[in-house]
């Protein structure tokens, strides 16, 4: 499996799609620790504000994408209409989804610089603009295609200094991190990842956190952890799934589990669980 495909079908998001169509008016969007807010300007002028940043005046076609869902506001000036397409991007984890840390605080992109995603931008907004039946739920997932197609591009940009997205693109750290991701169950320790990444455990150490953001153990343990959780939610006993994360015995992943997330798997997956 590729790369960004590990990554999507490990951190797992969905887009949902809650503003289509022309708009004149100004809206406020507090801080979402839960998603992150995609904005596709078919049609400007648009004026977006956040704090700490200069006012953003989008004219021609662009996107706007706060992955972390930074609180900003979203204005067009008096007298004028905009043509937008907006939608919430749930991250599972919220904000502390590798996948939304990997990313600036807010991406802008003229849609004319994105040629790679064309179709999928032809297709969405001409799926907006026609009434048919299914269009909501079409709509969505053309928006989970574009987020793919937009992670991919940034990788292969390799313009992302610190994050999951930038390891991977580093020539040393894509092995290390490339192993941990296909191979959890492995014992892995830090001299073995320093080997695959063909330096000494403290320069690997080192380059790792300066990198990624965090120490190698972290990344190895958060990565488990996370695996356990989709594990858990299709319905597999602990006893399997600790195995299958890599942990030796059902109580060192219990353990485990208990520190990263602060409850165990049983009561994690019992407050997971949808209210009926």
């Amino acid at each position: 499996m590729d790369k960004i495909s590990s990554l999507v079908g490990r951190y797992s998001f969905r887009a949902q799609v809650f503003f289509n169509g022309v708009y004149c008016d100004a809206n406020a969007f507090p801080h979402d620790d839960t998603s992150g807010q995609l904005h596709l300007v078919r049609s400007g002028p648009v004026v977006f504000r956040r704090d700490g940043a200069a006012p953003l005046r989008v004219d021609e076609p662009a996107m706007v994408f706060y992955p972390r869902g930074s609180a900003h506001t979203l204005e067009v000036p008096d007298g004028a209409s905009a043509t937008l397409l907006c939608a919430h991007i749930r991250f599972e984890d919220g904000g502390a989804n590798p996948l939304a840390r990997a990313l600036p605080e807010c991406l802008y992109q003229p849609l004319a610089g994105m040629d790679a995603l064309r179709q999928t931008l032809d297709l969405l907004f001409t799926e907006a603009s026609c009434p048919n039946q299914g269009r909501d739920v079409i709509l969505d997932r053309l928006c989970d295609v574009l987020m793919i197609q937009m992670l991919r591009r940034e990788f292969e940009q390799g313009e992302l200094s610190v994050g999951l997205l930038a390891g991977l693109a580093d020539r040393q750290l894509s092995l290390a991190l490339a192993a941990i991701h296909e191979r959890p169950q492995e014992p892995w320790q830090l001299a073995s990842l320093a080997r695959l990444a063909c330096m000494s455990r403290a320069r690997f150490t080192e380059h790792f956190r300066n990198v990624v953001g965090m120490p190698p153990g972290e990344y190895l343990t958060r990565w488990r952890i996370g695996l356990a959780q989709n594990l858990l939610r299709k319905g597999l006993p602990v006893k399997v799934v600790s195995a299958e994360a890599g942990y030796t015995s059902a109580p060192a992943f219990t353990r485990a589990f208990t520190t990263m997330v602060g409850v165990s798997p049983r009561q994690w997956l019992k407050d997971a669980a949808p209210v009926e």
